[in-house]
């Protein structure tokens, strides 16, 4: 088989990413613990939990963004009839860079008074974003990868959005951190997501 264009590598790596999606995920869950106390219980555990905010505006802050990475993978499968050296090296890169969410999720919820813990949360966040924007660019350029070629104008519309709105987000994300408060900063990732509806709510009223 040539190595250079394996057709069913796509469905292994999507497997794969779904596997490692599924483990960071379960990393995020693991740091909301179930508090231990003995008293007045129902007063103890209004206390606890809200000693718990931080962890679990983080967990659904990244939870929130692990599904955004997945969505936009699972797209670039739909549009691609299979992998090559260069594609497969780039989502081993991705890879990496969304197992890495937990931790700076975890650095979040740990710190929430630390507006320096936004700023490398962020990075990797936006470290996620042009290695999708990345991979998909690199689609674009390869006509053997395509499974049509009336989808190269969606997929550079792609890499547009994602090329520019997560370091937007990102930049804005750690100025809120720094003005106002690290959650405050954080929370600007939910932001994407907005962004996402509104971008295809644009083109849709535009092709009409």
């Amino acid at each position: 088989m040539n190595d250079k264009f394996l057709v069913n590598t796509n469905e292994r790596l999507s497997a794969l990413f779904d596997g490692v999606v599924a483990i960071a995920i379960t990393l995020l869950v693991l740091e909301l613990k179930i508090p231990e106390f003995e008293g007045n219980a129902e007063f103890l555990l209004h206390d606890a939990l809200k000693a718990q905010i931080p962890e679990i505006v983080a967990w659904l802050i990244s939870f929130i963004m692990i599904a955004r990475i997945w969505q936009e993978q699972h797209i670039i499968w739909v549009y691609i009839s299979g992998c090559d050296r260069w594609s497969i090296i780039l989502t081993f890169f991705l890879l990496a860079a969304c197992s890495l969410i937990p931790f700076g999720s975890n650095l979040v919820g740990k710190y929430p008074d630390t507006p320096f813990v936004v700023l490398i949360f962020s990075v990797l966040m936006v470290l996620n974003g042009l290695l999708v924007a990345a991979l998909v660019a690199y689609v674009i350029r390869n006509d053997h990868l395509h499974r049509e070629r009336g989808q190269v104008v969606m997929l550079k519309n792609r890499v547009l959005y994602l090329a520019t709105i997560f370091p937007a987000v990102g930049a804005f994300a750690v100025f809120l951190a720094y003005k106002q408060h690290s959650l405050v900063g954080a929370s600007m990732w939910l932001v994407e997501p907005l962004a996402l509806f509104v971008y295809h709510q644009v083109r849709g009223s535009v092709k009409t």
